[in-house]
């Protein structure tokens, strides 16, 4: 007689979504040449629309009071490439994207691999990418 082992599926395990929405991603610097000012950048997790999440880059505009301006929105599958778009210093890890409530998945791996270099959770989990240009 045989024992049946029965393994669950390896599913995406997140870590729970934090309460608070919006999250500091750094900085860029705006303006002409001679007169540049620094911007601080926030994601924002906005609701959900028909079974999709929707994500937002905003800013507070520190010459009307510190309203909020809403820059670029965005599934939540476009997220990388919307920061991306913004010309951080830095982009955020993908392991601090899941922390902020991101459950999106990485269209074109080829696109960040400059990026996501440097970021040691998907390194871990890609240590087979072997460079095809190097290799020959």
């Amino acid at each position: 007689m045989t024992n049946i082992i029965l393994f669950s599926n390896k599913d995406a395990i997140f870590p729970p979504i934090p309460r608070h929405r919006v999250f500091y991603l750094g900085y860029r610097y705006i303006g002409g040449m001679c007169c540049q000012d620094v911007q601080n950048i926030y994601l924002k997790r906005k609701g959900m629309l028909h079974g999709n999440r929707y994500w937002a880059i905003i800013t507070y505009d520190k010459y009307n009071n510190y309203c909020s301006l809403e820059l670029e929105e965005c599934h939540e599958d476009d997220v990388i490439e919307m920061i991306d778009m913004f010309d951080l210093d830095s982009l955020p890890s993908i392991k601090t994207l899941r922390s902020m409530g991101w459950r999106g998945k990485i269209k074109n791996k080829a696109n960040l691999f400059y990026s996501l270099s440097n970021d040691p959770d998907y390194l871990k989990r890609n240590q087979n990418i072997i460079d095809i240009d190097r290799a020959k």
